[in-house]
């Protein structure tokens, strides 16, 4: 493994996870130790200290909301942590690999050509979005096909067209031209985590175990969250569209510890179902773009005047709640492309992305999961339901600050063999990618359900007025 002056990278996971729990209103961290290899990837971002420092903060705000102090140490694995980036990637079922098999209805893509020497990236991992982005470019989904009819377009003007029908995709700007535009200085400018009282109430008593977590998100962010406070003793209930189902490997990932509803919104009946089960909530998690849930009443200015007690709403956004890109759609790999990510890791002239594929999901969720945190601690102090914000665009912000070439090495992502957590549940016996810091999850949360598998109900009675 790669090394680098000694007592650089503590120093730097102490600045990032302090600096992410000083946003969240959280004391700093206590002492902690990095325990094994520390992996460097082909990548000018220090993205196994970043992945640790996030990693660390959740301990950390975790034990300060669990037991009302944090621990004296942590222990913290940094190639657990890098590891953690893209955890399906490591998964397994009965210690075999799965077949990826949506990957083969996905539309291709990839950074193509476009008229005025730019590079696009077009993205379409739901069938809805594929056939979208094809009919929009009259082609097939194929590679040389898609470079054809891309290739016809200057790349503002197939950016702006394709945020005008809803789709996803961005041209790969370069960090400075992300900052200087319009969307990138608004977003530069907002806080990391936005964490805001909504009302006041009195003070909340009870810990973490049994809460009950509303589950409304989708790809990989939102879902993360909720999975946090499953692996806590929480009752986590998903509530996903039957026509459009996440992947199956997110499934396995995101889902573990939680029960899994069909809901469709436009259902009169479905709908009501799914408001009564907010009325009673916690925490309500939401990762569609902002004010796609309000038009049904589930953002958190619709669920206030229904709640029927003080709760925690989380909303994960792609470009931020508000401002130029507030209501665009994008996935994780499109904000790299659109922040400037792809363009640090260029290679002859083409972007790439991260080495470790994905970047802003999970440390986006483990960011809201912070901030959820910081709000339950709120509640059982002060009291009220609170708001808490953050965005994929807005973490990739955060981390171009911590760009440095001297931070290279050649280690393999693909080549990493994390340590895995056994679990059982429908799926059969699945291997996970094992948390970083220890003593996080002792790996006794059950496994993944399927999509649809459980009633839109709560499986116990609440544990709090």
């Amino acid at each position: 493994m790669a090394s680098e002056h000694a007592g650089a990278p503590e120093r730097r996971v102490r600045a990032i996870a302090d600096d992410l729990l000083a946003g969240a209103g959280l004391p700093s961290l206590t002492a902690f130790t990095l325990a094994g290899p520390r992996p460097l990837l082909d990548t000018p971002l220090p993205l196994t200290d970043i992945a640790s420092a996030f990693q660390l903060a959740v301990a950390h705000a975790t034990a300060l909301v669990a037991e009302d102090t944090p621990r004296a140490h942590y222990e913290v694995s940094p190639a657990q942590a890098l590891a953690g980036l893209e955890p399906t990637h490591f998964q397994r079922i009965h210690d075999h690999r799965f077949p990826q098999s949506s990957h083969g209805k996905e539309l291709k893509s990839g950074f193509y050509p476009t008229a005025d020497g730019r590079w696009f990236l077009p993205s379409g991992s739901y069938p809805h979005l594929r056939d979208g982005t094809l009919a929009l470019l009259d082609c097939a989904n194929t590679a040389p096909a898609l470079a054809a009819a891309i290739r016809r377009w200057p790349a503002q003007e197939l950016e702006d067209t394709v945020a005008g029908q809803g789709l996803p995709g961005a041209w790969a700007r370069t960090p400075e031209a992300w900052l200087a535009s319009d969307a990138g200085a608004a977003i530069a400018s907002a806080p990391l985590l936005t964490v805001r009282p909504l009302r006041a109430g009195a003070p909340t008593v009870g810990g973490l175990a049994g809460l009950r977590v509303l589950d409304l998100s989708h790809v990989i962010a939102g879902p993360v969250v909720a999975r946090h406070f499953a692996f806590l003793g929480g009752d986590v209930l998903r509530i996903s569209s039957p026509a459009q189902p996440d992947p199956l490997p997110q499934i396995l990932d995101t889902g573990i510890g939680k029960r899994n509803a069909f809901a469709d919104f436009n259902d009169p009946d479905d709908l009501a179902r799914v408001r009564a089960l907010a009325t009673d909530a916690d925490i309500v998690v939401d990762s569609w773009r902002p004010g796609a849930l309000a038009r049904f009443g589930l953002d958190a200015s619709g669920l206030l005047p229904r709640a029927g007690r003080d709760f925690v709403h989380v909303s994960v956004s792609a470009y931020g709640h508000d401002g130029p890109w507030g209501t665009r759609k994008a996935f994780d790999q499109v904000v790299q492309a659109a922040t400037g990510i792809v363009a640090l890791h260029a290679r002859e002239g083409k972007p790439r992305l991260s080495p470790t594929r994905l970047l802003t999901d999970y440390l986006t969720g483990q960011l809201a999961i912070l901030g959820t945190l910081a709000a339950l601690r709120q509640r059982q102090q002060a009291g009220g339901s609170w708001e808490v914000r953050v965005s994929l665009a807005r973490v990739a912000t955060y981390l171009l600050a911590w760009a440095d070439p001297s931070h290279q090495g050649g280690d393999s992502f693909d080549a990493l063999a994390p340590q895995l957590v056994t679990r059982h549940g429908p799926f059969g016996t699945t291997h996970h990618v094992a948390p970083a810091v220890a003593g996080l999850d002792g790996g006794t949360t059950p496994g993944p359900h399927p999509l649809g598998s459980s009633p839109a109900a709560w499986a116990h009675s609440p544990l709090r007025p």
